[in-house]
């Protein structure tokens, strides 16, 4: 016996199983199980494919309230536990397919999860370097004398240089995030130092370009 017929014998001798345990009987349910075609049986999933849009008819086999019975079923015909997989469509290659699919959602989380996790430590970074200006500014109390003002503006700016060069090497495709959080200390350090946005990005640009020289 192949392993297509094993399949088609034990999903037989499950819905007379579904059948026989129905309290009432189901319309819903035994549409959908004899529209089902079984697909695979891959560890403890037992895979069923219903046809192209009918997943909704199909869902009856895995819901709370029949999915239960369904799953016992088939492991009453297999002799043990499984699960009962669901996919849309009923040829060989539907599960495959399927499969694929799966596969690349999980690929893609991976991605995401990876891009979040970096994006998090980016953010701790910028935001370190935040608190840093405000303690770079806080420190001397003299803020009022323009030297004061001038050394506390050149200290930060090196630190946002620094800040900035470990950003960029950590995530070097992360252009746009750069650049609001570069903006944002920006903001900040003008606000601290009384003097304009611009002509505070107008000075970091100066001592990037200084430092790239040196280099």
């Amino acid at each position: 016996m192949s392993e297509e017929q094993d399949l088609n014998a034990i999903w037989e001798q499950a819905k007379e199983t579904i059948l026989e345990e129905m309290p009432d009987f189901n319309r819903s349910l035994w549409d959908a199980a004899n529209a089902a075609r079984p697909l695979a049986l891959e560890g403890d999933s037992f895979v069923l494919g219903v046809p192209p849009g009918q997943m909704a008819l199909g869902s009856h086999l895995t819901s709370t309230a029949n999915g239960p019975m369904v799953r016992q079923a088939v492991a009453k015909a297999l002799g043990r536990p499984v699960t009962v997989e669901l996919v849309e469509g009923t040829d060989e290659t539907a599960w495959e397919q399927e499969k694929g699919r799966r596969e690349a959602r999980e690929r893609l989380a991976e991605r995401q999860q990876q891009a979040s996790r970096a994006t998090a430590g980016l953010r701790a970074l910028w935001a370190e370097l935040y608190e840093e200006v405000a303690r770079i500014f806080g420190a001397v109390r003299e803020r009022r004398f323009p030297t004061t003002r001038a050394r506390m503006l050149a200290e930060a700016l090196l630190a946002t240089r620094d800040t900035e060069a470990r950003a960029r090497e950590e995530a070097p495709d992360s252009e746009d995030f750069h650049q609001q959080q570069l903006n944002r200390i920006i903001d900040r350090i003008a606000s601290l130092s009384e003097l304009p946005p611009t002509m505070v990005a107008v000075e970091y640009l100066r001592v990037k370009s200084m430092s790239k020289g040196r280099d």
